[in-house]
């Protein structure tokens, strides 16, 4: 499976992609539709975030305002 992100290609074994394909479908039968733009966007904010020591705790901050305001839509 070949994946892109700003035009990088970036290629993904069969072996790594299919299972977390099998896990995205499990996902998606608990909780039906695809990721909306805005929940991608925040998904890859806080992953980038959580990864510094600095931010990491501002990060979970923001997830769970992004939570809370994900509920009241």
């Amino acid at each position: 499976m070949t994946a892109s992100k700003q035009g990088v290609p970036v290629v993904i074994p069969n072996d790594v992609w299919r299972p977390l394909m099998e896990i995205r479908a499990q996902l998606d039968s608990e909780c039906p539709g695809a990721p909306t733009p805005i929940e991608e966007l925040l998904r890859e904010l806080a992953a980038h975030y959580a990864r510094c020591d600095g931010a990491a705790e501002e990060a979970d901050d923001f997830c769970e305002r992004a939570r809370a305001w994900k509920k009241r839509r």
